[in-house]
């Protein structure tokens, strides 16, 4: 979609590790910079708001979050109410999808009138992302329906190669791998919902930094699509400028990608926390935490700025 055109969307939702110094630049009315190597936490829910308290986390080179980076932001390209946003789609695919299956998978499209990595003619309300019976299979839950529509659940196995890359997407019946006291720790799944802030954050920062940290460089193509999707236009602009300014990547808020990230529920309403780790191994591993506003509406975002102590 041109998101230089009024027409407005509801809202829906790593491999090499660039290791050095973290800029933490802010932008926002006051466009103070910062650096901080210790940040405040995101909001704690109460114990009686815990249920409703969210938060989704990713890391590098884990097969459940690039899945789920995947899954969450096409299901936000799908669900654009001015239309499908075919850009970001296209770009989604080209990133994620190794060519051979992008190639088989637009051929069973043709066949069958159906979406092929969601099996579905409409976008799922809720999805889950769980590991599979192997390292390099996962399974994807898809939900459909509620309100007055009857619910259905539609499972998928995606398997990605062991360099990267999604090479097949195929329905089963197999549940996704059960927590168990001896597993927990290593049991991954990552969760979103359709219209949730929350998510729809998640979604735009998970896929960014896959973006951003393609081991051939740089994917412009699918950097530039997730920030004409996600960003108003006003900011982008505004993004923009400071970028050229500061030479900081201004959604990132630093020259390299981070090794961990969560996004959580903010402080104050139409705010999102999100959480950088940057470093580990041999580099010193720094944190930064930045606030990401999104306009009250359509969930657009409108500012990201360092988080600051008071």
């Amino acid at each position: 979609m041109n998101r230089n055109t009024s027409a407005r969307r509801r809202p829906g939702r790593r491999v090499a590790v660039a290791a050095g110094l973290v800029l933490a630049l802010g932008l926002g009315a006051a466009a103070q910079a910062t650096a901080q190597a210790a940040v405040p936490a995101p909001a704690k829910a109460s114990a009686k708001a815990s249920a409703a308290s969210r938060s989704i986390s990713g890391l590098n080179g884990d097969v459940v979050t690039q899945v789920a980076d995947f899954y969450g932001a096409y299901v936000d390209a799908k669900d654009d109410a001015a239309g499908p946003d075919s850009a970001l789609a296209k770009a989604l695919r080209a990133h994620y999808l190794t060519p051979a299956f992008a190639k088989r998978l637009a051929a069973w499209e043709k066949k069958n009138n159906v979406d092929g990595v969601l099996r579905a003619q409409n976008v799922p309300v809720r999805w889950t992302v769980s590991e599979g019976g192997n390292g390099l299979e996962v399974v994807v839950t898809l939900t459909f329906g509620g309100g007055e529509s009857p619910t259905t659940t539609t499972r998928l196995v995606v398997k990605q190669e062991p360099v990267g890359g999604i090479s097949d997407i195929r329905t089963t019946n197999i549940a996704p791998v059960k927590t168990s006291a001896k597993t927990s720790a290593a049991v991954r799944s990552v969760s979103g919902s359709t219209g949730d802030s929350v998510t729809r954050v998640a979604d735009f920062y998970g896929a960014y930094v896959d973006a951003k940290d393609d081991p051939m460089g740089p994917d412009a193509v699918l950097a530039k699509a997730l920030r004409a999707h996600y960003l108003t236009p006003a900011f982008a602009k505004r993004l923009a400028a400071w970028e050229k300014k500061s030479n900081v990547d201004g959604v990132l808020r630093a020259q390299n990608v981070p090794v961990r990230w969560t996004v959580s529920e903010g402080g104050d309403s139409g705010e999102i926390a999100v959480t950088h780790t940057f470093g580990g191994g041999e580099s010193p591993t720094v944190t930064t935490s930045l606030v990401v506003e999104l306009e009250p509406v359509f969930g657009d975002v409108t500012d990201i700025r360092t988080k600051t102590t008071r």
